[in-house]
């Protein structure tokens, strides 16, 4: 048996050893004579977020404008031991989302392909070759073209959203106090329904019906739903171990019942929407015909999961740049009464139906929209791996930087950092959608401004998202107006346990009805 002094001897000769091999690694960037912040020797540099204690939009806002970052184009960090490289420089976001797109074309966030087959099979975790050939197949479902064919669809379900509001029972003040982010999910979840899948979901009937419930719980995010995302997003070299999911169990057993059940109908029948479930059958039947067991399309998984991102992806941005547009407004009354008297113009125009067309005229609901996405950026930054080809292993940032990296080593753009840098954007705090007008929207610095992502790698469903949210956002103003209440916050606290961008205890306002027409 062993004796307390060898045990003790055995310790510290693993601990040692530990010890220093992990200085060592925290030593990488001062070896590179690239600036850093020192790193907690745990954690590295974001023990805050590994933590729970502060949201990612800030924490990585903080090293960002960290006074060791000053006049820097990049910033070492450490994420636990491991190196990894902050972007501050506008022409260095251009070289690797798009210059340099062949070679940082994968996400650093990798989930558990073998647990999490769903998940990983998203056209948002897939890595590159499936990566390009998913992103080519669903392309045309977001086309100009296909969004205006969308477009009666979006807005019946926002006359049922302009119905919901209308049902509230108002006080003495013609008005009522409501949670916005849980309106506006209603919303975009039936949306998202019946646009791509052909689906009644009903949740402005019944909120608690399966689609909102289950969306809901995708981004619940609970201790342990933290520490999966965080895991993924940061720590992916260790998501298989601990058995990180996107898609909770019940989730996903909602998602595959549903959009299987979906498939076989529409094959059987024969009907055709030109919709999501549409293409998704077309990539399985072209491999079929193929005979290629390999093809990706024979894997019915990779199927599933686009539909599954599209819906938890479609439903969520929408909703909260809808909620956090209605908190806005709330602050700013002048420019909310601007904004409903281009609404109130549009409706008389159009008999009390928006058109499509009209839709895209109206300049100043997408400037308001455009700079809530400066302030709240769906996803608050963009992560990237360096993926060379073979035989290769570094990356030179020449003639941007003098700088080396090495393959697979994660690259994050702080994307809420720089969208509110005062060196970009004046007074950057402050919601002023002047920036986003004709004379000013030219003053904005390329590659400053990327609430979606920018490249190849971009959000495919950008022009989606923004007419569903102006559906929305037309529907809750033209029977009511926004202002703050006692349960709204003063100042936006985001949660820290989430890794988008949540308000913390949610977003209220009072709802006071005033029909623009």
């Amino acid at each position: 048996m062993i004796s307390l002094t060898e045990f003790l001897v055995l310790i510290i000769s693993i601990l040692v050893p530990v010890y220093f091999w992990k200085k060592y690694n925290l030593t990488y960037w001062r070896r590179k004579n690239v600036a850093f912040v020192e790193p907690n020797i745990l954690l590295g540099n974001l023990y805050d977020i590994l933590k729970l204690s502060q949201s990612c939009a800030e924490n990585l806002q903080d090293l960002y404008n960290h006074k060791n970052a000053e006049d820097q184009s990049v910033l070492g960090v450490y994420i636990l031991n491991k190196p990894a490289l902050l972007i501050r420089e506008p022409e260095l976001i251009r070289s690797i989302l798009v210059k340099n797109f062949n070679k940082f074309s994968n996400r650093y966030a990798t989930t558990d392909d073998k647990g999490d087959t769903l998940g990983s099979g998203t056209l948002f975790f897939i890595k590159n070759p499936h990566w390009k050939e998913l992103r080519t197949k669903l392309t045309p479902v977001f086309s100009s073209g296909k969004i205006k064919q969308m477009f009666p669809l979006m807005q019946d379900v926002g006359d049922e959203l302009d119905k919901y509001l209308c049902k509230f029972e108002v006080d003495k003040d013609n008005s009522f106090i409501q949670e916005v982010k849980e309106v506006c999910a209603l919303y975009t979840t039936d949306v998202i329904a019946t646009v791509a899948f052909g689906i009644q979901a009903n949740s402005l009937r019944d909120p608690e019906a399966d689609f909102r419930r289950n969306g809901r719980t995708i981004f619940h995010f609970t201790y342990l739903r933290a520490i999966e995302f965080v895991t993924v997003f940061f720590v992916p070299y260790i998501a298989k171990l601990l058995k990180c999911k996107v898609f909770p169990k019940e989730s996903a057993k909602f998602i595959r019942t549903t959009i299987n059940y979906v498939m076989d109908e529409r094959i059987k029948s024969g009907n055709t929407r030109n919709d999501l479930i549409d293409v998704l059958i077309a990539f399985k039947k072209s491999a079929e015909l193929e005979n290629d067991t390999d093809h990706l399309a024979m894997n019915n998984e990779i199927l599933v999961a686009q539909a599954g991102i599209f819906f938890i992806a479609g439903y969520e941005t929408s909703s909260a740049t809808m909620s956090f547009c209605l908190y806005e407004l709330s602050k700013y009354p002048e420019i909310q009464k601007k904004l409903r008297g281009e609404i109130r113009d549009a409706l008389i125009k159009t008999d009390g139906n928006i058109t499509y067309e009209t839709l895209n005229e109206m300049e100043y609901l997408n400037m308001v929209i455009m700079e809530v996405l400066r302030l709240y950026p769906p996803l608050p930054f963009l992560d990237r791996t360096c993926t060379l080809p073979s035989g290769e292993k570094e990356f030179s940032f020449k003639p941007e930087l003098d700088l080396d990296i090495p393959n697979h080593m994660g690259v994050f753009i702080p994307v809420f950092g720089i969208q509110r840098d005062s060196k970009f954007f004046p007074n950057p705090d402050q919601f002023d959608p002047e920036r986003f007008s004709a004379e000013n929207k030219s003053n904005i610095k390329p590659f400053t401004y990327m609430p979606f992502g920018l490249g190849p790698h971009s959000c495919i469903g950008e022009r989606f998202g923004l007419v569903q949210a102006k559906i929305g956002l037309i529907n809750v103003l033209r029977s009511h107006y926004v202002t703050d209440c006692d349960k709204s916050h003063s100042k936006m606290i985001f949660d820290p346990k989430a890794m988008i961008i949540q308000s913390k205890g949610g977003i209220f306002c009072k709802f006071v009805r005033d029909p623009l027409i």
